[in-house]
């Protein structure tokens, strides 16, 4: 199991990554199954369809998702735009998650809302914000590494 800095440093990667891939500044949002820096699924939520998203749907969504999925898929998160704050989306997406990882009969090991600055421990209300933030590259190997 990680540790919680290592949690830490996978949710760092997390917003990185996805400021390097969402650079717009309004997006749909998406629910994610999976391991922090790992495999996962996605379900995107477009905004078109908000209307017709209900606790029941988002349940079976993330149930969908968990379906098929490894056994080690032990957390979830809500990419979203904004900033790291709770929001009812937030609750909302935690509560089917919880649900759904029920409906398995697994545990939910956390579940996080990740933006473009930073990220938000649902559960705990821990946060990290950044307005810079860069990933090192790991250190090119010598010769007949």
């Amino acid at each position: 199991m990680p540790t919680d800095d290592d949690v830490r440093a996978l949710l760092r990667v997390e917003v990185a990554r996805f400021r390097q891939r969402e650079t717009r500044r309004a997006f749909d949002a998406a629910v994610y199954v999976g391991r922090l820096g790992g495999p996962r699924d996605a379900f995107v939520v477009r905004a078109q369809d908000l209307p017709a998203v209900d606790a029941a749907l988002r349940t079976d969504v993330v149930a969908a998702l968990l379906e098929d999925a490894p056994d080690d898929w032990a957390t979830a998160w809500l990419a979203r735009p904004g900033l790291p704050d709770l929001h009812d989306d937030d609750l909302r997406w935690f509560a089917a998650a919880r649900t759904g990882f029920g409906m398995h009969d697994r545990s939910l090991a956390g579940f996080y809302a990740v933006t473009r600055y930073g990220w938000l421990d649902v559960r705990t209300g821990e946060r990290r914000t950044w307005r810079r933030l860069r990933l090192r590259e790991s250190p090119a190997k010598g010769p007949g590494a």
